[in-house]
């Protein structure tokens, strides 16, 4: 309403304190061109041309490999431009025998008490497959859940399969079983007569990251046991609770076999209705 002439200018509204807009709340109130610091879909006139993506290294594509990537990759499926379990292997592992071989001391088993470990995985989570021309790396040197190769591994033992490749395996409910390169044969060979007793869907490889304190360890989707001796008792019951609980429900066998040295034997069935039945 406005104001009668010669009425007198009123004073200022203050408001309590808890009710002050402070200075930088003002912008709220400026054309949304004035202060919008995104991109414009599509650009303003005058707009210069924004500069090129550039990809972190280790996402960077390789300049012999398929500059395009299926925008959905499907587990399982052999594809050239993907994965095809032959072509650029290097990216995961270039073959150094380091890995496998011990170039230390041994290492003498101890009665220390085994490790359970789990992560807390949402239900809702889902891996992502990434092709060969992309580096994966994780934050734990043992991980447990987290993005894989499409393709999974032939079950067996392998002279070294890497981590991008069983981790997959861990998806479909496998037990994976990995042991120090210095670990102490015998207690390696009593864990691996386990391994096979108990179920066809397992992969044996050496892995040097393991800690020489608990050099053997088996795993499942989210979950790891680590240990310097073996306990057929606490062995059976982990991989009794522990196996065949990953998110996808496959018994296929994978396609993945570089550096496999044996299958595994099926158990009891091909889809391991009973788990460890001699034991």
């Amino acid at each position: 309403m406005p104001d009668r002439l010669g009425d007198p200018k009123p004073s200022p509204k203050v408001l309590p304190i808890s009710q002050q807009q402070y200075q930088y709340e003002s912008v709220t109130d400026l054309p949304v061109d004035m202060h919008w610091t995104g991109r414009w879909m599509p650009d303003r006139l005058g707009d210069p041309t924004p500069p090129p993506k550039v990809l972190p290294k280790n996402q960077q594509q390789h300049e012999y490999e398929s500059m395009t990537e299926p925008s959905h990759i499907h587990m399982g499926h052999v594809s050239p431009d993907c994965d095809d379990a032959k072509t650029n292997l290097t990216v995961d592992w270039n073959h150094t025998p380091s890995e496998y071989t011990c170039y230390g001391h041994n290492i003498i088993p101890s009665k220390i008490t085994p490790i359970l470990y789990c992560e807390k995985i949402p239900k809702a989570y889902q891996a992502a497959h990434k092709c060969m021309n992309q580096k994966i790396e994780y934050d734990d040197d043992i991980p447990l859940y987290g993005p894989h190769r499409p393709l999974w591994p032939v079950y067996g033992e392998y002279k070294f399969v890497p981590k991008q490749r069983w981790l997959h395996s861990l998806e479909h409910g496998a037990i994976v079983m990995l042991y120090h390169p210095c670990a102490n044969p015998l207690e390696v060979d009593r864990l691996r007569n386990l391994v096979n007793k108990c179920l066809w869907r397992h992969i044996i490889t050496p892995y040097s990251y393991l800690d020489e304190e608990r050099p053997l360890a088996l795993l499942s989707w989210g979950c790891r046991l680590t240990m310097s001796y073996v306990n057929p008792t606490i062995v059976s019951r982990f991989i009794r609770k522990r196996a065949l609980r990953g998110p996808e429900k496959t018994a296929k066998d994978g396609q993945f076999e570089d550096g496999l040295l044996s299958r595994s034997s099926v158990v009891t069935d091909p889809v391991d209705s009973e788990l460890c039945p001699t034991m």
